[in-house]
This record gives structure tokens, C-alpha cells and sequence, in this order.
């Protein structure tokens, strides 16, 4: 019997530990609807970046890329007006700091477009 108990501690441990690390959370804890928001706000400008990214790599191999490039260019601008207007709602630190990172990255990453 305390075998098992054991067994089965250890197998919740490395669980947590592998969801923590992958998520940078823990499992039993729920995020709220503004840090889903951030979050997903977050992933938003991922992909706005790696097409922005992709139209580079196009133009460089001699591509007219002016076509991919509108796209994230107003992608950037509609995700800071959102972040602007979510910002006052944020309730929770963590939500607060990740909104935070996310403005300063896509300040970032505009600077660098020019």
C-alpha cells in the first residue's frame, strides 16, 4: 500500500513539474478571463511576428512581399489598441506584468520594423 501511495506521488509530482515548466503554471490553478485574454493577445502578436518574419524572408529571395507585410503591420496596431483598452480592466499581477511584457514587446518589435 505505500508503495502505491508512493508510486503515485511521485508520478502527481513529475506531472506538475513537467506542466509547470511547459506552461509556467501550475495545473491546479486557473488563469481568469483577462489573463486568457493577455495571453491569447500574446499569441496573436507570435504569429504577426513570424509572418512579418516570413514576408522578410521573401523579400530577400527577391519576392514582391508588399502583400504579406499589410497584414501584420495592422495586426500590430489593432493588438496595442486592445492591450490599451484591456490595461484599466486587469485586475490580477500577473496579468498586469504579461500585458506589461506584451506592450513593451510590441513597442520593441515596431522599432525594429523601421
Amino acid at each position: 500500500m505505500k508503495r502505491i501511495l508512493v508510486v503515485f506521488l511521485v508520478v502527481a509530482g513529475l506531472f506538475t513539474g513537467v506542466y509547470y515548466v511547459m506552461t509556467g503554471r501550475l495545473p491546479w490553478v486557473a488563469l481568469s478571463q483577462e489573463e486568457q485574454r493577455v495571453i491569447a493577445l500574446g499569441e496573436e502578436f507570435q504569429r504577426a511576428r513570424e509572418q512579418w518574419q516570413a514576408a522578410g524572408r521573401s523579400q530577400a529571395l527577391g519576392v514582391d512581399a508588399s502583400s504579406q507585410t499589410e497584414s501584420p503591420l495592422a495586426t500590430l496596431d489593432r493588438l496595442d489598441q486592445e492591450l490599451a483598452d484591456l490595461t484599466p480592466q486587469l485586475k490580477s499581477t500577473e496579468a498586469k506584468n504579461r500585458a506589461t511584457i506584451l506592450r513593451r514587446d510590441i513597442a520593441a518589435f515596431k522599432s525594429e520594423m523601421r
